[in-house]
């Protein structure tokens, strides 16, 4: 379902690639060993490490090694097909030669042709298993396909032959990684680190895949092996160190863990706020208290740091009731100690806005305003509350004397002008307002206007049933911002409607959906864009998941009725449609 028109006041903020491998080929040892007997050459090649097997394990018939050679200096200078000419003569007379495989697994790489590539890397490993550098090449090979398995595979069978080379170890640990198996690549990591206690690289990947498999008694084990060890992360060590012993139920040490950080460091934010989120969260208001006071104590010359934290805060307590008091006396506290800070009751302005408590915010917002004359910022939210308020009146009052006290920022004024009419049903006379603003060309200084103008423009085109330019409306928002999600939802419910480039539609919606999964609209029209394409069953999945995150919409129900329909399921359809009676009646009332 499309996403009602946004406010357009502030928020809170809240391969490794395998190179080509070229055969290296030593001239003067291909020369000498060219005319001795095949045992000698056999035992020749067995004395050289792995990397150097660049020829046959055993001499080519007599006849068959200029014709090898040939190939080698063929890759080496590109002409790949040249080469697998050359390769395959000798394979077919000797094709149980391992290195012939392996150098037609190259040449067929230097072509892009993968496949061939992996089929005769495979028959190089099978023919000579003992071989690591075979099988290391292979490994590379097959991450390149995305053979995640089989890489990880490959880099086992070489840490077997040699156990101790933990840069194997660690890249078969990579490759469970790729592969989604992270239980094996804890055990991978693990095993470098029983081999090198110190290797960094390893330490901190085993401590990741312990916090997401919530193997915390490791991670902390893992976190003080990193501390000896010291280095410019020690801050942020520490702190998942202190956060580990909250969630290990180790307040004392988790304290302590804090405490100290914040006595070497007294501007060091974080431990202040995770001492405060276990004061919190443990119900220790008298302690989170003290704590604050200290803090806010600390910084007299200054609000920019508490501000921070308190947008921190205040989004915390929009989605956790916990954090509803403590932001409240976080802000009371910063405003105590800054008096005359306007962006201080900004902050406390739109916190009593988005909790219903409109009258409180024009309070604050006209002390923002007595600070600072020039806070236009607090005009357009004074402005917004009176609609919101219903008093429509007051709105475009308060609208007329900022026009004429601050005609240079008449584009905001418009765009504000246009929200208020189709606010309050006038969508005729906001589209003939909002078109000016929209024609003013793009730059840095107006994208935001210009988003904000065109996104309730589409809706009064929307409301005016001119579908076109609704969508226009709406390209031109995701022109200005690639992620704006209200837009690609919007976009992608009324593609669906029309049934027209459901493809793009699916895109847009999925794309809102993954930027913003827990937005019970977007998953609904997710679901209705895959009604429409007859994907009843995946509907139905979005559906319900946007029943469950609690919106209450008719809209919603009746789409999941008609899923539930198209899949046989009468009952649950019968539900569906009726809770979505009942929602229309009582919208219909208020």
């Amino acid at each position: 379902m499309p996403q009602a028109v946004m406010d357009s006041r502030l928020t809170y903020p809240e391969s490794r690639s395998i190179p080509v491998v070229i055969a290296r080929i030593w001239l003067l040892f291909v020369v000498i060993m060219y005319g001795f007997a095949p045992c000698a050459a056999a035992r020749d090649v067995e004395k050289r490490p792995a990397e150097t097997a660049v020829i046959p394990s055993q001499a080519a018939p007599a006849g068959l090694m200029p014709e090898y050679v040939h190939g080698l200096f063929l890759s080496m200078k590109g002409d790949f097909w040249g080469a697998i000419d050359s390769f395959r003569k000798v394979a077919a007379a000797r094709p149980n030669e391992a290195a012939v495989h392996y150098s037609l697994s190259q040449a067929y790489f230097g072509l892009a042709v993968p496949d061939s590539a992996r089929v005769h890397g495979e028959a190089a490993v099978k023919l000579d298993p003992g071989n690591t550098y075979y099988a290391r090449y292979l490994a590379r090979l097959s991450h390149e396909m995305q053979n995640f398995d089989r890489a990880a595979e490959l880099y086992g069978q070489v840490s077997l032959a040699e156990p101790e080379r933990t840069d194997i170890i660690y890249l078969q640990a990579l490759e469970y990684l790729a592969a989604g198996k992270p239980e094996q690549a804890l055990e991978a990591f693990s095993k470098v680190l029983r081999i090198d206690a110190l290797n960094e690289e390893a330490l901190s990947q085993s401590l990741l895949l312990q916090i997401s498999l919530k193997r915390y008694d490791e991670a902390i084990v893992s976190l003080r092996q990193l501390l000896k060890k010291g280095g410019a992360n020690e801050s942020t060590i520490q702190l998942t160190l202190g956060d580990l012993y909250v969630l290990t139920g180790q307040g004392e040490l988790a304290l302590d863990t804090f405490r100290a950080m914040i006595a070497a460091d007294p501007d060091y934010v974080p431990a202040w706020v995770s001492m405060f989120d276990y004061f919190i969260k443990g119900g220790r208001q008298a302690d989170y208290l003290r704590e604050l006071n200290t803090f806010l104590d600390l910084r007299r010359s200054s609000a920019d740091t508490e501000i921070e934290v308190a947008k921190l805060y205040l989004v915390r307590a929009e989605k956790d009731s916990l954090y509803v008091e403590p932001s409240s006396r976080l802000v009371d506290g910063i405003i105590s100690r800054h008096p005359r800070e306007s962006r201080i009751y900004m902050l406390k302005g739109i916190y009593e806005m988005r909790h219903d408590r409109g009258r409180d915010a024009l309070s604050t917002f006209r002390k923002a305003l007595a600070i600072d004359g020039g806070n236009l910022v607090a005009l357009e939210y004074m402005i917004t509350t009176h609609l919101d308020l219903d008093e429509n009146r007051k709105a475009f009052d308060l609208l007329a004397k900022a026009k004429s006290r601050h005609p240079r920022h008449m584009p905001k004024w418009k765009t504000i002008e246009g929200y208020a009419l189709l606010h309050t049903g006038s969508p005729k006379r906001a589209t003939a307002i909002l078109e000016t603003v929209v024609r003013v060309k793009s730059d840095k200084s107006n994208q935001d206007l210009l988003v904000q103008a065109n996104t309730t423009l589409a809706m009064a085109y929307d409301a005016l049933g001119r579908k076109k330019s609704c969508r226009e409306a709406y390209a031109r928002v995701l022109e200005l911002d690639a992620h704006n999600t209200l837009a690609m939802n919007n976009l992608a419910y009324l593609l669906a409607e029309e049934g027209t480039k459901m493809s793009r539609a699916l895109r847009l919606a999925e794309n809102a959906v993954m930027l913003e999964p827990e937005n019970g609209v977007y998953l609904d029209t997710l679901g209705w864009v895959h009604y429409r394409m007859g994907n009843y069953d995946l509907a139905r999945q979005m559906l319900e998941k946007a029943v469950a995150t609690g919106v209450v919409e008719s809209e919603i129900f009746q789409h999941l009725g008609l899923a539930y329909e198209k899949l046989g399921n009468e009952q649950k359809a019968e539900e569906m449609f009726e809770r979505s009676k009942v929602e229309k009646a009582k919208a219909t009332k208020q």
